[in-house]
């Protein structure tokens, strides 16, 4: 899921969960509280560090409380690439 980071603390990271529409606007979906892992610090830097991100919570499921797996950092600029691609799309699937 694409999430902007609002808070990290030692075991639970704030998020707001985001979808990115046909034109390219960012919504926002709904506020997370999700679990960080105990055993794996990188996730932590990754999301401290980085004003976006796409994780993966257990079981692939977005309710509070789940723990994320896995996350990749993302810049502004990546997010603006990701819309574009979203606009991109779009204007090929309608011509």
């Amino acid at each position: 899921m694409l999430v902007k980071i609002n808070d990290v603390n030692n075991n639970k990271a704030r998020v707001t969960k985001l979808d990115i529409d046909d034109y390219g606007s960012i919504i926002p979906l709904k506020e997370l509280e999700i679990n960080l892992p105990t055993d794996d610090a990188s996730i932590i830097q990754i999301l401290k560090h980085s004003p976006y991100a796409t994780i993966f919570t257990e079981d692939n499921n977005d309710d509070n409380n789940g723990t994320i797996i896995l996350a990749s950092g993302m810049t502004i600029d990546e997010l603006n690439e990701e819309k574009n691609k979203i606009i991109n799309a779009l204007n090929k699937g309608i011509k």
